[in-house]
């Protein structure tokens, strides 16, 4: 020890004063032992003497204890990273991913449905067919749509089109993902089975989109098709239809992003796969912001070897002006290209302003993803830099001045001055931009409400049959019903509702325009029911389910129904739940249908 140190210095003074006590107290001893209480004064040295020992070892621990702390600073972080097997490069990538992730904006899950199941103020009860509808309708997916495939894969057909839609198929299964639906768990959660179903199908579908990234609905086999359908029409290979548009991928994008909630960890969302899809189609869409540009429309990138590949992106031109084009746009508004919309039908203007909405929210969330999952900061860069060119496109171009409503969200638009005014029942529409997630001006979307549910907006309609008033929003789609009002709209205004009375009501209308066939179907004459287009699809049922599960707890519950997988095709099964049948019913609807599709293969 260094005799300079003040703390050995300390030491040293302590020894000398113990030792010249101890030499005092024992020349007392010597001069006192004729006292009569000798025995009293050595008993009270004794103790004396152990009390300086005991003082002594803490000071030497006390000593030491401080020259461990001087060796141990003086030991360089290297040493310490790497007895620890961390390289110091290994820390410092540690320590900025860390200080990255806290600029990279968490994102919440939408606001809406508001969830009423435990409220005071249900002054109007669901009935018990309501619950028991709605199970049939949470599990009328899985039961009758769903193949569990081998690969990890999972294929979701929407019902009487025996095709994947990659935005019906994201939009059927939606209820599993939805957070604290039973016993305080999502259902993928809590039924390793219904999560199989889904990690499977982000899976199928990210290898479509690789496939293809403009086509919009697959099949699950190769077809050979015309050369009609191949030239003008897209197909080819797995390809089922190949319009173009723009929500398809948002769904994908959302439905990651809710089993990323669920499952921060899951292996397949560190799949090669579902990270290229992603990228592929934010790609796309910074291309398709320059649609009017041939040259600048084109994606690019290794990734984009597909057989319609390295060229613009043209279709029928029986749907779409200017030779299969679509109708001119501004390449500079920031907005991105849809060819059609979420009802199949082509757009009239290019910038369909609820899809564009729908991707900002979904840019979002692959911020976060890209981020934090896949650790891809050019892809952060892009999705943020695309998101932020959208909205501003959004607000300078998607808020009109309506002379009746003021400023209100538009349709469509083409960021020259041109706008459509209506709404679509099929979402993302205007009505449900709350329930997508969208951060809306309250203002703006108060006023579009107001059209919308006006006899300005083309597409709202009304009706009565049975004593029951109908009015809701229809879609060009079903024009051959008259009047025609979709099941999906008036879900959706239940969905954005904060009043309970009124979901409630909704949902017994709801079930009264099911025509007794307890489905929600596409499109409904309100002044006769039993006339209704597609008697077997199941994303309005999904939606139905969704609506009364933010009412109550009674749904889902396994003692009111349960499920049976359509088709188990994976050789590795997985366990399951109380909310798995033991066989499936064969209960699937059959009623007075119509079809307004010229071809078998679209809606």
């Amino acid at each position: 020890m260094d005799s300079s140190d003040p703390y050995v210095k300390s030491l040293l003074s302590f020894g000398s004063s113990l030792e010249s006590a101890l030499s005092s107290n024992s020349n007392t001893n010597n001069n006192n032992r004729r006292v009569r209480k000798r025995k009293k004064s050595l008993s009270w040295i004794s103790i004396l003497f152990i009390g300086i020992i005991i003082v002594w070892f803490i000071v030497i621990i006390l000593i030491f204890g401080r020259l461990e702390d001087e060796l141990l600073s003086d030991v360089s972080i290297e040493q310490q990273q790497n007895s620890r097997g961390l390289a110091t490069d290994s820390i410092d990538t540690v320590q900025q991913q860390q200080m990255k992730l806290q600029d990279v904006p968490h994102h919440s899950l939408p606001k809406y449905p508001i969830i009423h199941r435990s409220s005071s103020q249900h002054t109007r009860p669901l009935t018990d067919q309501a619950i028991l509808q709605c199970h049939k309708a949470l599990w009328h997916t899985v039961n009758t749509t769903v193949s569990v495939l081998p690969h990890n894969e999972a294929f979701v057909i929407t019902g009487d089109i025996l095709n994947l839609w990659l935005r019906d198929s994201a939009a059927q299964i939606h209820p599993l993902l939805i957070p604290n639906t039973y016993n305080g768990l999502s259902l993928v959660q809590y039924d390793n089975k219904l999560q199989r179903i889904v990690s499977g199908l982000i899976l199928k579908t990210a290898r479509f989109i690789r496939f293809d990234p403009y086509a919009n609905a697959f099949s699950n086999k190769i077809h050979q098709f015309s050369k009609h359908d191949q030239t003008i029409l897209g197909r080819h290979g797995y390809i089922a239809t190949w319009n173009y548009e723009l929500d398809s991928a948002c769904y994908y994008m959302r439905m990651i992003y809710f089993f990323y909630k669920n499952f921060p960890n899951h292996s397949i969302l560190k799949m090669q796969e579902v990270h290229d899809a992603v990228g592929i189609m934010v790609d796309v869409w910074i291309a398709e912001q320059k649609h009017e540009d041939d040259k600048e429309s084109i994606p690019n990138g290794t990734l984009f070897d597909c057989v319609h590949c390295g060229k613009p992106y043209r279709y029928n031109p029986k749907e779409l002006k200017r030779n299969g084009k679509g109708t001119k746009t501004n390449s500079s508004a920031g907005l991105t290209w849809s060819g059609f919309r979420p009802s199949d039908d082509a757009c009239v203007y290019g910038y369909l302003i609820p899809a564009n909405m729908f991707a900002v929210v979904v840019l979002g969330y692959m911020e976060e993803l890209s981020a934090i999952i896949w650790n891809d900061d050019v892809l952060v860069t892009k999705a943020h830099k695309l998101r932020t060119e959208i909205e501003e496109g959004i607000q300078r171009y998607g808020i009109v001045q309506h002379k009746t409503y003021g400023r209100i969200y538009a349709y469509e638009v083409d960021g020259l001055g041109n706008s459509l005014l209506m709404d679509d029942a099929n979402v993302p529409s205007l009505l449900s931009v709350p329930y997508l997630g969208y951060e809306y001006d309250e203002e703006v979307f108060a006023n579009t409400k107001r059209f919308l549910f006006s006899k300005d907006n083309p597409w709202f309609h009304r009706g009565k049959s049975g004593g029951v008033d109908y009015a809701g929003i229809g879609s060009p789609h079903t024009h051959f019903i008259p009047s025609s009002i979709w099941p999906m709209a008036m879900i959706m205004e239940g969905l954005i509702s904060n009043n309970i009375t009124e979901k409630v009501i909704l949902v017994e209308k709801l079930m009264s325009s099911s025509a007794g066939t307890g489905w929600m179907h596409e499109s409904f004459n309100p002044n006769n029911p039993k006339r209704f287009s597609r008697p077997w699809f199941c994303w309005p049922d999904s939606l139905f389910a969704e609506l009364v599960m933010s009412l109550t707890d009674l749904c889902p519950q396994p003692q009111y129904g349960k499920y049976a997988v359509k088709e188990w095709l994976d050789p590795d099964d997985v366990s399951g739940s109380e909310f798995m049948a033991i066989e499936e019913d064969d209960d699937d609807a059959e009623s007075e249908s119509e079809s307004g599709d010229e071809e078998g293969e679209e809606r």
